[in-house]
């Protein structure tokens, strides 16, 4: 015979507690001293104690849980599980649960949202891929349902957290006149998204500052086949004399394309990588590299949501990561 589930009664029998304060502590209720949540946390531990998560919904409609509306060019991003993990982490020891949905094939970003939203699925949501006039964004403020954005939006205020991807661009431009380099490109994944917008302008307004040619590159983009980028690398890579990369995954075939046509990195092109995992450790190249740390970029959307639900009246959070100087380094 299986062991009897513990209760709240047998939590209060062992912590010598009303049900009520044990029912209060285990909700995260405000009026709770730290020390008597604790002792119960500590009490449920000991004792296998779950929360039965149907009986919660019925008496507070909230399904204590958050959803991550999965866009479909997340998952080909390299970083893309640690920001998984680290929004997972967040979680973690809470009353809260992760759920991720991909975007649902032939529908828009926005049908995704609703559809969480009709079915009750969860109670805030984490959005990823933001446009600057976002439709979600936009519909999100309309009815009051909590939410969290990877990325800036030109809307009113909401909660986010971002990369100063416009900063890195600059700072990526000032390290190749640095090596005096007078041609510059940078190449960008697929348009539409804010950071795309923040990449161009900050590249763009750093070579007019500094007195250099520079070009958005329009003609392929990082989301592009492999083939793809090695044959406009073998072909056109010639005409600049400095790139700055914003992804890491497309530096195999440049580099193949530039070894092929007798293009070499350190001499006749040099190269500033954004990256956000380790595979840039093994490219015996010489460049420099930006880390996007994109576990932490996770972590402080799960820990801002957690707050929102705790007090859904706290004024906007919105976090900007700015690039170091020390994380721009030569690697060999």
């Amino acid at each position: 015979m299986p062991p009897k589930k513990a209760s709240i009664t047998t939590l209060a029998k062992a912590t010598g507690l009303s049900s009520a304060t044990v029912s209060r502590a285990l909700a995260g209720a405000s009026s709770v001293l730290p020390e008597t949540r604790d002792k119960v946390l500590q009490a449920a531990l000991e004792q296998h104690y779950v929360r039965d998560r149907a009986a919660v919904r019925l008496k507070t409609g909230k399904a204590h849980t958050l959803a991550f509306i999965m866009d479909r060019q997340d998952v080909s991003q390299p970083g893309f599980k640690d920001f998984l993990m680290g929004l997972g982490d967040a979680l973690q020891d809470t009353d809260y649960h992760l759920i991720v949905l991909p975007q649902r094939t032939g529908e828009t970003t926005l049908d995704s949202v609703k559809y969480v939203i009709d079915r009750g699925l969860a109670d805030g949501l984490v959005l990823t891929y933001t446009a600057p006039q976002d439709a979600r964004v936009r519909f999100l403020q309309e009815i009051g349902f909590p939410f969290i954005t990877y990325g800036r939006t030109q809307l009113p205020a909401h909660d986010s957290v971002d990369f100063a991807n416009e900063t890195f661009a600059a700072m990526a431009v000032a390290k190749l006149v640095a090596q005096n380099r007078k041609r510059l490109g940078i190449l960008l994944p697929t348009a539409g998204a804010s950071f795309y917008q923040h990449l161009c302008d900050g590249f763009m307004q750093a070579c007019q500052r500094l007195g250099v040619a520079g070009e958005c590159i329009t003609a392929v983009c990082l989301d592009d086949p492999p083939n793809t980028l090695y044959q406009w690398a073998h072909e056109h890579a010639a005409a600049f004399d400095g790139l700055v990369l914003t992804r890491e995954a497309p530096m195999l075939p440049l580099l193949s394309a530039f070894s092929d046509g007798g293009v070499q990195v350190g001499q006749q092109i040099d190269l500033v990588l954004k990256y956000s995992s380790p595979l840039p450790q093994y490219i015996r190249q010489p460049l420099w590299a930006c880390f996007e740390d994109m576990h932490h970029a996770g972590h402080s959307l799960g820990v801002h949501m957690l707050a929102r639900f705790s007090h859904p009246g706290q004024a906007v959070v919105q976090e900007l990561f700015l690039p170091h100087l020390e994380t721009i380094h030569a690697t060999s």
